[in-house]
């Protein structure tokens, strides 16, 4: 008799279960496989053969309705666990089901999933931390920069089937290795989907949330900071919040480790274990505060006095401009303070005799708020300018980097770039971030949080202070919150100044965000209306920004909300908002 499914297609602007009956000859060409939930199928729809995935076995048929048959059984998909969890997260980003399970299932057919290895080798004494992280079921561990996360690691292998998430490819291979050299039977996702759709240890970046574990036992995300763990494109899921929530349905333990915690998970109710006091300031580097309002540049407008002496040791330096071209701020030719916005505390360009604020519109007379001098200059800085001029001050030669280029020479010791640079040269004497006004002032919610993220990575190229590692980070707000929390090694300083502002200004955490754009988004927002307990506030043209404090009220206002024909993006928890 044939066997009745419930298929959800592959087709994300359907996002529709449709039912099937899977003839007895398919069934019995199986050779021993049996149809899952999960399992992955070819069947008709609208005159197409599509990719599906069973949600239902065993279901009845609606009435008065000649079914189709499954055309092919392709194999094995991602379990039931996933599915259900495919459900959650399309509420959660207001996404649909198919891109989700997209990224869960295998890129390659796979008929055969291997007997799980039980693989708990002898491990030497865990720390206390990783000890007391564990225990308590879900914690946030702060650790400094250049501290050693084998401990945390071992811990989390060490419950079983466990999911180690790391904010990139490149570390996820590093934790593999360390892990076999422990003796642990490990599978990098996606890579090795089968060993872990059998239960083994899985590591991986933002893709291996989905991986095809039946059950985790432990959960470890690492740089749980790290904005590479949320995609991009829309549904702009995060991985860190899907491992989370894994481990909740399956009653596991998790733990999230960062040197300094997004604010999200200081929010979320879970404990924060921090390191001692010396053990997370001795993992720190030197950190070197130029302040520019005082210093009389030596070349251009962007080499300080500790920044030419540090170029002329002969040592390896990173110097970091945001900027491939030029950008401009205006500064007080007199006192050195930055022009900043009355309305919004940016920093305002200079256009001939007014001071303008690009994210409000603001505009005023160029006099300083300080000293009340009327000579403005502009802040001129770009990677191409700065490179010329820094081989002049150093004396040798400069490598430029953005994300755009090639392999690196490799013996070069001075290089000059975009933050990518960061990415790309793995050890270096001293960073220098040439403009970090840049970063701390940009028109964004979270730019404190993403210019401290900066300075852990720039941190972890130079090494600890007892090994000289030295950062100079060249500023005309020398007192904001980041380089005072940086310049202690105690990032607790910046959360606690953070969440204060974003309280007062209602910004996330504290309040929910959804920004909705492209092109059908006029009509859209016109659907939604005024809805109750839900703001609407037009940011720029063709974008809209919704703010609840409750947060399912706006997930189920967008989900509810019939979509008009053409392009819609919405963006739940947006990072550059």
């Amino acid at each position: 008799m044939p066997l009745i499914v419930r298929i959800l297609p592959d087709e994300p602007a359907i996002d529709r279960e449709f039912i099937y009956l899977i003839p007895d000859r398919l069934i019995d060409s199986l050779g021993g496989l049996s149809i899952e939930l999960g399992t992955i199928v070819r069947v008709p729809l609208k005159g197409r053969k599509v990719r599906g995935w069973v949600t239902g076995i065993g279901v009845d048929p609606p009435l008065g309705v000649e079914l189709q048959s499954v055309t092919k059984i392709s194999g094995i998909g991602p379990p039931s666990s996933v599915l259900g969890l495919a459900d959650w997260a399309s509420v959660r980003w207001v996404g649909t089901r198919p891109k989700f399970l997209r990224t869960a299932t295998a890129d390659r057919i796979v008929s055969f999933v291997p007997s799980a290895v039980e693989n708990r080798p002898e491990i030497a004494a865990l720390d206390s931390l990783s000890v007391e992280a564990f225990s308590r079921k879900k914690a946030i561990v702060r650790m400094g920069p250049n501290s050693d996360d084998w401990p945390l690691i071992s811990a989390a292998a060490s419950f079983g089937s466990a999911l180690i998430l790391t904010p990139t490819v490149a570390q996820a291979k590093r934790v593999l290795l360390k892990l076999k050299r422990a003796g642990f039977d490990a599978a990098l996702a996606q890579r090795d989907w089968e060993k872990s759709a059998a239960g083994n240890v899985t590591v991986g970046s933002r893709a291996a949330a989905w991986a095809p574990i039946p059950k985790v036992d432990s959960v470890l995300v690492l740089d749980e900071h790290d904005e590479s763990y949320q995609e991009e494109a829309a549904p702009t899921w995060n991985a860190r919040d899907v491992a989370i929530e894994r481990a909740r349905r399956d009653g596991s333990p998790w733990v999230v480790a960062s040197s300094c915690p997004s604010l999200e998970m200081l929010t979320s109710g879970a404990p924060l274990l921090t390191m001692t006091r010396q053990a997370e300031r001795a993992s720190w580097p030197t950190i070197e505060i130029a302040d520019r309002r005082v210093e009389a540049p030596s070349a251009g407008e962007w080499c300080s006095e500790p920044l030419t002496r540090a170029l002329r040791l002969g040592k390896r330096v990173v110097c970091v401009v945001n900027r491939k071209g030029r950008a401009r701020f205006a500064y007080c030719g007199q006192c050195g303070e930055l022009a900043r916005s009355e309305v919004t505390g940016q920093i305002m360009g200079l256009d001939k005799e007014l001071l303008i604020d690009a994210l409000s519109g603001e505009t005023r007379p160029a006099v300083c708020a300080e000293c009340g001098s009327t000579r403005f200059r502009r802040v001129k800085l770009g990677v191409k300018g700065i490179a010329e001029e820094l081989a002049v001050v150093a004396r040798r030669e400069v490598i430029e980097v953005t994300s755009e280029d090639g392999p690196l020479p490799e013996k070069s010791d001075l290089y000059v770039g975009t933050e990518a640079v960061l990415h790309r040269v793995e050890s270096t004497d001293i960073v220098a971030f040439l403009d970090f006004d840049q970063e701390l002032l940009a028109a964004r919610y979270r730019a404190s949080e993403q210019a401290m993220a900066l300075l852990v990575k720039a941190a972890r190229l130079v090494g600890r202070r007892e090994k000289n590692g030295r950062i100079i980070v060249q500023t005309r707000v020398p007192d904001h919150p980041v380089l005072d929390a940086a310049y202690h090694s105690d990032p607790g300083r910046l959360a606690r100044s953070e969440l204060e502002a974003r309280q007062m200004l209602q910004q996330p955490p504290i309040s929910n965000w959804a920004i909705v754009s492209g092109s059908s988004a006029k009509e859209f927002m016109s659907r939604i209306g005024n809805a109750e307990g839900v703001e609407i506030s037009s940011t720029v043209e063709g974008t809209w920004r919704l703010r609840s404090q409750d947060r399912q009220k706006l997930l189920n206002l967008l989900k509810d909300t019939e979509r008009p024909p053409g392009r819609l993006r919405i963006e739940i928890d947006p990072l550059r908002a």
